[in-house]
């Protein structure tokens, strides 16, 4: 069984509060909730129709604010048109009309002078669309511009591992460390390509590093103990593993492969009762699992 964090790097909803705050102004509240009595197909009709008005909308009030930008020096301009298009850009996404979005994240790369973190911005707009070999282009694209910063190297790294390639991705994530060493983000992210890797005694290190260093938000939190518990299964550290099994589950409870890794862990440990108990858990959220049966009948055997 494979581990996998998610996809790293800027969310979609916080790329521009901007455009979110656009979307609530000018979505129609006839959107919010269809009439019940409404076909699914003429719900999904009138849904279309109000997301291109809204589009059009959009276009008008950034137009507005293009319109009146006024006569500010060149870098100023420059940097209010980027922020104008990528708030249409992220609207566009947030809106799923992906091909204007890409249209308009290429207009935000033209703007000149260039603003390399542009790059950045396109990147991870193909990593959500899953076009890595794009993303890859964009990120060293924007690493060759700015090669102090370390989002680019980060972000060719998620890339990398994305293609499956997570050796040429932990050269990527170096790099990203060597740049930001406080930054607990690029560590995490090594640490899930080194038990890629089979490297799991790097993976348990670099796991603690990303836990020392504080790891943001509640599912990178869940992933770093999650990864470590596996990285201990791997190294034969059963009762460590199960002490972050624990500490995964007290945030996710419901998450099935930490249970089966728990159980396979007790059950190395001779605690056949307390394994029993997680294979029946995890089965029942997946009835057809062979692995889990497979393990239930040879406790109960």
């Amino acid at each position: 069984m494979k581990i996998r964090s998610k996809d790293f790097g800027p969310r979609l909803s916080t790329v521009s509060i901007l455009a979110i705050s656009f979307l609530a102004i000018l979505l129609p509240p006839a959107t919010a909730r269809a009439d019940e009595n409404l076909s699914g197909r003429l719900t999904d009709q009138i849904l279309e129709m109000n997301k291109y008005d809204l589009v059009r909308k959009l276009d008008r009030e950034l137009e507005r604010r293009k319109n009146a930008l006024g006569q500010e020096s060149t870098v100023e301009r420059a940097n209010k048109l980027r922020e104008i298009l990528k708030t249409r850009a992220t609207a566009l996404e947030t809106l799923e009309d992906f091909e204007r979005a890409e249209v308009t994240y290429d207009a935000l790369v033209e703007v000149k002078p260039v603003n390399p973190m542009v790059y950045s911005d396109r990147g991870y707009f193909y990593m959500r669309q899953s076009r890595f070999d794009a993303a890859m282009r964009d990120f060293m694209t924007g690493a060759r511009l700015a090669p102090a910063q370390s989002t680019f190297s980060y972000g060719a790294g998620r890339a990398l591992s994305r293609m499956g390639d997570h050796a040429a991705a932990i050269n990527q994530y170096n790099e990203a460390i060597r740049l930001a060493s406080g930054d607990s983000g690029p560590v995490l992210a090594r640490a899930e390509a080194y038990a890629q890797v089979g490297m799991y005694a790097e993976a348990r290190a670099d796991f603690d590093r990303a836990i020392a260093l504080g790891v943001r938000g509640e599912t990178d939190r869940f992933f770093a103990y999650f990864g470590r518990g596996y990285a201990h299964i791997c190294l034969g550290n059963d009762d460590a593993a199960v002490r972050d099994m624990d500490i995964a589950l007290a945030m996710r409870p419901g998450m099935v492969h930490a249970v089966v890794w728990r159980g396979y862990a007790r059950e190395r440990m001779g605690q056949r009762q307390q394994a029993l108990a997680d294979y029946e858990l995890a089965l029942r959220a997946n009835p057809n699992d062979k692995w889990i049966r497979s393990s239930i009948r040879r406790i109960r055997a």
